[in-house]
C-alpha cells in the first residue's frame, strides 16, 4: 500500500533542495555556498532588466555574449575559437520591418466629381442621366454640385499616423478599388450567418472588422464567451480572398484598443518611474564617480529612446493601429515558432500561401468612423451594435468611395552568435569531444514567443534560460579544475547557444557549421530552466539516446538522490534534439514548466539557488563521466513524442492512500478545494473531469497538467453511492 501524502498533493515543501550525501570528490569538496553564490550573481545579472530579456532583435543580447565570454575565459578554457573571439555568428530572421514610407499608405476619397450623376452600379460606372429640358438639367446639376461638395471626402493615412501594414499579408504591392465594408468578415453558413452574402467585392478593397458577432455575450451563436476560429485574422483575409478581393482593411475594436492603450501606458509609466529612479541614483553620487555618472547618463539616454518609442506606439493604439505582426506573419521564417497576434485570435500555424496574394493593412478605427458617416450618415459603432443585436449583416458598398493604398515590408533580420569555449582533451581520448551547452537568449520585451499576448515589458528569463547558462558557465569552471590532473580525457566544449526560443537556430547552426567534427562528437549535455526545483523532481529526457546513459545518471544520482524522472526519448523543444538529430546521443536536465513560463515574472528572486547547486554537481559529475570513460555511448533511435513536464502548481487539498484497485481521499487541507466542496475522507475516487483514476500517480498527472483556477468534476464512491462534485482548484501553498 502506498500513500501520496502532503509532499505532492496537500503542503509544499518548503526549502525542497534536501542535502545530497556527499561524493569523495573535488566538486563535492568544494565549498558549495561559493558556487551558489556564484550561479546567483550569474543569473543576476543575465536576468536583470538591462538585458531588456536577451531577445535576439536586441542590442542587449550581444552584452549577455559578452559577460558569458569572459565568464568562460575566466573558468580558464580556449575562447579564441573564430577569429581570436568565442562567437560563431550567424543571421537570424525576426520578421518584418516596414519599407519606404513612400510606400506604405491608405488614401481613401470620395470627389465631388465621383459622386455628381446617378448612383453608382456594381461594377461601378455611372448609369444614364435622365433626359429633360435645359433649365431643368441646369437646375439639377447646381443642386447636385452643392451636395457633392458637402459631401466629399478625403481620408490620407501614413505610417505616422493612422495605417500600418500587416505583415500576415503581402510583403509589397499596391491595390485600387471601390471600398466595400464587409462586417465582421464571416461566411459561416452552420450558424447561418453570412457576411458576404448579395454582395459582389471582386476587385474591391474591403473592411474588415475584428472579433465576431456578440463577442463575450454567452448566448452566442459564435460558441458563447469562446472565440471561434471565425474571429482569427487568418480565416477573416482568407475568406476575403476566396471572394475575390484585392486588399483587405482591418478595423480594431473598442475593447482591444482599451486593453491595448491600457498596457502601453502602464509601460511608459514604468520607463519613466525608471527614468526618475536612475536621475536620483545620479543626483546622489560622489563627485568622484565618473564612469558610473556615464554609465547611468547612458542608461537614461537609452530610457529616453524607449520612452520616445512608447508614446509614439501609445498615440498609435489610441486610434486602434495594430502592430506589423499583431495579426500573424507571412513572410517566410527559417525555423520553428509561430508568430501570433494574441491568443485567442491567432491561428496556430504559419498563414498559407495565399495570404500573400493580396496587401492587408490597419487602419485607425477613427479614420474608418469617419468615412462611414460620410459615405452612410451611420456611425461605425451603431453598425456593429446592430450586428451584435440582431446578428444580421450589414455589408455595403460604399458609394463612389474609392480606396487607394500600398504597402512595403522586408524581411529583416538580426546578427547574434554562439559563444563557444574549448577545454582541450589529453591523452588517448583527446580527439574526442563532448559538449555542455545551455541557450542564453530569451523573448526579450515580448511580443514574439511571449505567453503574455499585448505586453510591452522585460521578460527576465531567469528560469529560462539564466538558469542554465549558469549551471554551463560553473560547470566549465568546476571540470576545468577536475580534469586538470587526468591523463586522458576527452575535449570538452562549452556553449552558450543563441536563437534557442526562434526555433533552436543556433544549435542547428551549430551542427551545420561544427568547429569540432560531429563525428567525433561521443555526447551532449543540455541545461534548460533547471532553476525552479520542485518536490525534489528532476527530469533528464535522452537517457535512451545512448548505452548506458541511464545508468550513468542512476549511479551519480545515489550522491545526490534527486526524485528522477527518466525519459528516453533525444526529442524535445530545446538544443539537444539539434545534435540528436544528426546521431549524437543526448541528456537533458530539466526541473519543469510553470506558471511564470515566457511571462515577465519570470525572475530571479524565484530560482531555487539550493536545488541549482545541487544540480550543476551532478551535471559536472555526469559530464566527468562521459569525459574520462573508455567506451563512447553508442547512439540509439527512441520515439519522436515528447510531452514537456509540468511542475505541480494548481492545489486540490487532499491526502491520497492506493488501495488493490482504486485511490481513497485519507486527509483533507482544512479550508481547502476539496473540504469546501463537500469531499470527504473515505471517500473512493472514480474519476475527474473525463479521465478515470486507479491510483495517486493517475491523479497527479491531471493536476500537472491544470493551473489554479480551474474547475474540476470530481466523480466519486461514497458508502455505495454515487456522487458527482465540482471544485476550483487553488494555488499550491508555497507557490
Amino acid at each position: 500500500m502506498r500513500i501520496i501524502g502532503v509532499i505532492c498533493l496537500l503542503l509544499a515543501l518548503a526549502g525542497a533542495s534536501a542535502a545530497p550525501l556527499t561524493a569523495e570528490q573535488p566538486a563535492a569538496l568544494r565549498s558549495r555556498s561559493s558556487l551558489q553564490t556564484q550561479l546567483r550573481k550569474d543569473v543576476e545579472y543575465l536576468a536583470s532588466e538591462t538585458m531588456l530579456g536577451r531577445g535576439v532583435d536586441n542590442a542587449a543580447i550581444h552584452q549577455a555574449a559578452d559577460y558569458i565570454a569572459k565568464r568562460l575565459a575566466e573558468a580558464g578554457v580556449k575562447t579564441e575559437l573564430f577569429g581570436g573571439t568565442p562567437f560563431q555568428t550567424l543571421e537570424v530572421p525576426v520578421g518584418a520591418r516596414v519599407g519606404a514610407a513612400a510606400k506604405n499608405f491608405v488614401r481613401i476619397h470620395r470627389a465631388a466629381s465621383e459622386i455628381s450623376g446617378a448612383p453608382a452600379t456594381d461594377d461601378g460606372q455611372s448609369g444614364e442621366a435622365d433626359s429633360g429640358d435645359a433649365n431643368s438639367g441646369a437646375a439639377n446639376s447646381e443642386e447636385q454640385a452643392n451636395s457633392a461638395a458637402s459631401n466629399s471626402f478625403r481620408i490620407d493615412e501614413s505610417l505616422s499616423s493612422g495605417m500600418s501594414p500587416m505583415s500576415i499579408g503581402k510583403t509589397a504591392g499596391a491595390a485600387q478599388g471601390a471600398l466595400v465594408f464587409v462586417g465582421y468578415g464571416i461566411t459561416a453558413p452552420e450558424l447561418d450567418y453570412d457576411d458576404y452574402d448579395g454582395i459582389d467585392v471582386q476587385g474591391h478593397v474591403v473592411a474588415v472588422l475584428r472579433k465576431e458577432p456578440g463577442m463575450g455575450d454567452p448566448a452566442s451563436r459564435f460558441e458563447g464567451t469562446k472565440t471561434s476560429s471565425h474571429a482569427f485574422f487568418q480565416t477573416k483575409i482568407e475568406n476575403a480572398i476566396k471572394h475575390g478581393a484585392a486588399a483587405v482593411i482591418l478595423i480594431n475594436d473598442p475593447g482591444s484598443i482599451e486593453a491595448s492603450v491600457a498596457t502601453a501606458e502602464k509601460r511608459l509609466a514604468s520607463e519613466l518611474s525608471r527614468r526618475e529612479a536612475v536621475e536620483r541614483q545620479l543626483e546622489e553620487l560622489p563627485v568622484e564617480a565618473d564612469k558610473i555618472r556615464e554609465s547611468l547618463r547612458n542608461r537614461i539616454a537609452g530610457i529616453d529612446t524607449i520612452v520616445q518609442g512608447l508614446r509614439s506606439d501609445v498615440r498609435q493604439k489610441r486610434r486602434g493601429v495594430l502592430q506589423i505582426d499583431e495579426a500573424g506573419r507571412a513572410l517566410p521564417v527559417t525555423q520553428g515558432g509561430t508568430a501570433v497576434s494574441d491568443l485567442d485570435e491567432a491561428s496556430a500555424e504559419d498563414p498559407p500561401t495565399i495570404m500573400k496574394t493580396v496587401p492587408v493593412v490597419s487602419l485607425a478605427r477613427d479614420a474608418f468612423d469617419s468615412v462611414l458617416q460620410h459615405a452612410t450618415g451611420r456611425s461605425l459603432g451603431e453598425i456593429e451594435t446592430m450586428i451584435d443585436r440582431t446578428y444580421r449583416p450589414q455589408s455595403m458598398m460604399l458609394a463612389d468611395t474609392v480606396v487607394e493604398l500600398s504597402v512595403e515590408l522586408q524581411p529583416s533580420n538580426a546578427s547574434t552568435s554562439n559563444v563557444i569555449g574549448e577545454l582541450a582533451g589529453r591523452g588517448v581520448l583527446a580527439h574526442e569531444t563532448i559538449v555542455v551547452g545551455a541557450h542564453y537568449d530569451h523573448v526579450g520585451m515580448g511580443g514574439y514567443g511571449s505567453l503574455a499576448p499585448g505586453t510591452v515589458a522585460v521578460h527576465n528569463g531567469a528560469d529560462d534560460n539564466a538558469s542554465g547558462t549558469s549551471a554551463m558557465l560553473s560547470t566549465a569552471s568546476m571540470l576545468v579544475e577536475r580534469l586538470g590532473g587526468m591523463e586522458s580525457h576527452r575535449r570538452v566544449v562549452f556553449i552558450g547557444f543563441t536563437a534557442e526560443e526562434r526555433g533552436l537556430l543556433g544549435s542547428k547552426y551549430y551542427v551545420r557549421h561544427p568547429r569540432f567534427a560531429l563525428d567525433s562528437t561521443v555526447a551532449m549535455i543540455n541545461l534548460d530552466m533547471v532553476g525552479r526545483l520542485r518536490d525534489n523532481e528532476l527530469t533528464v529526457y535522452g537517457t535512451g539516446t545512448g548505452e548506458g546513459l541511464e545508468q550513468i545518471v542512476d549511479d551519480l544520482n545515489r550522491n545526490y538522490r534527486f526524485d528522477l524522472w527518466k525519459i528516453p526519448t533525444g526529442y524535445g523543444p530545446s538544443d539537444h534534439q539539434s545534435f540528436y538529430e544528426v546521431g549524437i546521443p543526448v541528456l537533458f536536465f530539466f526541473t519543469g514548466l510553470h506558471n511564470d513560463y515566457h511571462r515577465p515574472s519570470d525572475d530571479s528572486e524565484k530560482i531555487d539557488y539550493g536545488g541549482l547547486t545541487r544540480i550543476t554537481d551532478m551535471v559536472c559529475d555526469v559530464a566527468f563521466e562521459l569525459a574520462t570513460r573508455e567506451v563512447r555511448p553508442r547512439y540509439a533511435a527512441t520515439e519522436k513524442h515528447v510531452q514537456i513536464r509540468r511542475q505541480l502548481t494548481a492545489f486540490m487539498g487532499v491526502t491520497l492512500q492506493d488501495q488493490a484497485d482504486h485511490v481513497v481521499i485519507s486527509g483533507l487541507a482544512s479550508g481547502g478545494p476539496a473540504e469546501r466542496s463537500g469531499l470527504l475522507a473515505g471517500d473512493r475516487l472514480d474519476r475527474l473531469d473525463k479521465k478515470s483514476v486507479r491510483t495517486a500517480v493517475d491523479v497527479l498527472d491531471l493536476l500537472r497538467d491544470r493551473s489554479p483556477g480551474d474547475s474540476l468534476s470530481v466523480f466519486l464512491t461514497r458508502d455505495g453511492q454515487p456522487f458527482e462534485f465540482k471544485l476550483r482548484l487553488d494555488v499550491r501553498p508555497g507557490g
